[in-house]
């Protein structure tokens, strides 16, 4: 007999045990116990059959037909409960061979249980390892915490140090820029000294040169006719008699080298006083812009798709347009009408933004491609191409000198570009997605996504300020005395800001005004006196910046968003484009 394993229920074991024994006893009897079993039943029903049926001794001899028939029906009764008897039998067999089975089972059960059980200790331990590995990584975790939060400290307190130095190094820069400044004025100063001298002895000289007798310049220019001495001396009397004093010397008018060369010299000065690289054309300068008031001209199909950006050249003849078809239109307005003069090519998707430089000469146009170009408006040939930047570029700016760009995208940096040699000279990384650029001699200010403002120092690609609006800013520009901002917004509105305080002066608003997309354009007027700015339902809104009084809405063909305006710089034109290709140009009258 086996003896019970330890952890396992006596009684359980008993039961298997007397489960074991009877099927080994029970195995070499079964047959034998069947037919014991058989053989009483068929007793029985033999024996009750003759109880109810046969006559007793006593009774009379039965009736031999009547036994026949019950012989006959006995019969089939008896071959029923053998069949019946049959089927219970196959039961009790299949049952007895499922119960087998099932003990299989619940045996194989057992010993899975016991091996589960052996597992579960063995887990037991592995998780009290575990817990203890784990308090252990607690205490080194709150080590290491106390350590962050020692050197998050220490990183506080030397960042702090830092953006102290940051800003003594800023103050010391603009100390050392005036220093210089103050100096480069004191040479200059120095060095027109002569000058001044000069002018002096020429201001001596003229005032000299005025009291001599207009009369004289003819004596000395045509010939003199011959006179007698008599009519000589008489004339000569006559003439220079108030002059007495002056004669022998004006008569005689001597050569004053002094003065020539005085002459000379200021000549020479007013020849030079010229600026290289930037378009004398009056036409350059707006005493006072004109109001639009109706459309001129309108152009149906300007590009193959949508009209992104618009510009109009520095003296106010030649208009670019940029669209979504990889194309830069050049056209020249000729009696108030659009005339295509050229198409600059070389873009790889479609254009969002255009600059003209100051002198003319010169285009750069930002592209959906993530880069900027550079065209030349005297062969009309693509000098530069700006790649740099890993998302689009919405905004591509001259520098105010010319010789440099610089570029906004939405990969969230700014690069300032050297055109000589077409490569980045610096990046400033943006906290939220760049919209607009301008830029203003070392300043550069961009509008982002994240609803602000930001103002930059190139010079050392730090933030001086920032604006907050309550909007997305689709656009800036910047007005001619580079002191005013202009800034649109998705919450349609329109702001004018004083960038010598950063404090705001006008909220232009109107009601109907309804910014169309995230890159809608505004502007100033040349004169910065007026607005300007399209509306999603292709109304064009025009403000006073001075009062904050909306000056005109002007209907004409448009009938989608308008993306941008331009405003020439004579302040005769101003032309509008949308998403639905068309160009127009309106006039005051």
């Amino acid at each position: 007999m086996e003896t019970p394993s330890a952890g396992t229920d006596w009684r359980k074991h008993i039961i298997r045990q007397l489960q074991r024994r009877d099927r080994r006893q029970k195995l070499h009897f079964e047959d034998l116990i069947h037919s014991y079993n058989q053989l009483l039943m068929k007793s029985d029903i033999v024996q009750l059959w003759r109880d109810q049926h046969l006559p007793s001794a006593s009774s009379e001899s039965p009736d031999p037909q009547n036994v026949v028939n019950l012989k006959s029906k006995h019969r089939k009764e008896l071959i029923k409960m053998y069949q019946a008897n049959g089927e219970l039998a196959q039961e009790v067999f299949d049952l007895s061979k499922q119960r087998k089975h099932r003990e299989v089972e619940l045996e194989v059960s057992q010993n899975r249980l016991v091996e589960l059980k052996a597992k579960l200790s063995e887990l037991e331990g592995e998780r009290e390892r575990l817990l203890a590995q784990f308090g252990e990584l607690e205490k080194a975790n709150s080590r290491l915490k106390e350590e962050y939060d020692s050197l998050q400290q220490l990183y506080r307190s030397q960042w702090e140090q830092l953006l102290k130095q940051e800003v003594e190094g800023t103050e010391l820069i603009q100390s050392m820029i005036d220093i210089k400044a103050q100096a480069a004025r004191d040479l200059n100063y120095r060095n027109e000294k002569p000058k001044r001298v000069k002018e002096k002895n020429l201001e001596k000289d003229l005032a000299i040169v005025s009291r001599v007798p207009l009369s004289l310049d003819a004596e000395v220019f045509h010939p003199v006719q011959k006179l007698s001495p008599e009519a000589a001396t008489h004339q000569e009397t006559k003439i220079f008699k108030p002059f007495r004093s002056f004669r022998s010397s004006s008569l005689s008018i001597p050569p004053h080298p002094r003065l020539f060369q005085s002459f000379k010299d200021l000549f020479r000065k007013r020849a030079n006083t010229s600026f290289i690289g930037v378009d004398c054309n009056p036409m350059n300068f707006c005493s006072v812009a004109r109001v639009p008031a109706r459309v001129r001209f309108s152009l149906q199909e300007a590009h193959d798709g949508e009209v992104n950006a618009v510009k109009f050249s520095p003296n106010s003849k030649i208009l670019a347009t940029g669209g979504s078809d990889r194309k830069v239109k050049l056209w020249d307005i000729v009696g108030g009408m659009l005339q295509t003069v050229k198409t600059l090519e070389g873009s790889n998707d479609g254009v969002t933004s255009i600059e003209f430089d100051p002198s003319g000469l010169q285009l750069l146009a930002g592209s959906y491609d993530n880069t900027a170009r550079l065209w030349s408006l005297k062969d009309c040939e693509l000098k530069h191409t700006l790649s740099g930047h890993s998302a689009k570029v919405t905004a591509a700016k001259f520098k105010f000198y010319c010789r440099e760009a610089v570029t906004g995208s939405h990969d969230r940096t700014i690069k300032v570009w050297d055109l000589s040699k077409a490569a980045c000279v610096s990046s400033i990384a943006l906290p939220s997605r760049c919209s607009d650029i301008v830029c203003s001699d070392h300043l550069i200010i961009s509008g982002h996504f994240d609803e602000k403002v930001r103002l930059w120092d190139s010079r050392s690609a730090m933030k001086t300020d920032e604006i907050p609006l309550q909007g997305k800013v689709t656009s800036l520009d910047i007005n001619s005395e580079r002191t005013q901002l202009l800034s649109c917004s998705r919450d349609d509105l329109l702001k004018v800001v004083d960038l010598r305080m950063n404090e705001t002066r006008q909220e232009l608003r109107a009601e109907g005004f309804k910014c169309g997309s995230d890159w809608t354009k505004a502007i100033f007027s040349p004169d910065g006196s007026y607005a300007a700015v399209g509306s999603a339902d292709g109304v064009l809104y025009v403000w006073d910046t001075l009062t904050g009084n909306l000056e005109t809405s002007l209907v004409g063909q448009h009938r989608s968003s308008i993306n941008a305006v331009s405003w020439s710089l004579s302040g005769e034109y101003v032309v509008s484009v949308d998403r639905s290709r068309l160009a127009n140009l309106w006039t005051d009258c």
